[in-house]
């Protein structure tokens, strides 16, 4: 599977989650900068690809990749937790154990971590689902 369709099935698969407005979603590397001023959740998503491995040679290899999908979620500090919890249970609902159609792509358990006030005015949650595709 190539980097490009393991993108895809990513983007593709955090367009459908609908446990926030779609248009809140920061996406890697957007045509003009994301600007969160006066939203009362966001996202931002990142991939970071990892190892590469070859477990079965046979009459070809079969390689295997592997990575982290980090989606950062955002509310406005002192505005409570109920929201961005919320979103962090769907989110882990719609991500975790799915794979794709396309192609031999799995996501596996996903591990949320709370960050908290990151200093600029947002409390913040990551939601990490680390992937195998093949």
């Amino acid at each position: 599977m190539t980097f490009e369709q393991i993108r895809a099935i990513i983007i593709g698969r955090m367009t459908k989650w609908a446990g926030i407005p779609a248009d809140a979603v920061d996406y890697p590397n957007p045509p003009k900068p994301f600007d969160p001023t006066g939203r009362s959740i966001w996202a931002r998503l990142a991939d970071s690809p990892g190892l590469s491995s070859t477990p079965e040679v046979g009459i070809g290899p079969c390689v295997r990749q592997t990575g982290i999908v980090t989606i950062q979620l955002f509310v406005p500090s002192y505005s409570g937790t109920l929201a961005i919890t919320r979103a962090v249970d769907t989110l882990v609902a719609h991500f975790q154990f799915y794979s794709a159609q396309e192609g031999p792509f799995d996501f596996f358990e996903a591990s949320p971590q709370v960050v908290g006030d990151d200093g600029n005015s947002w409390y913040q949650v990551n939601v990490r689902v680390p992937y195998r595709a093949y």
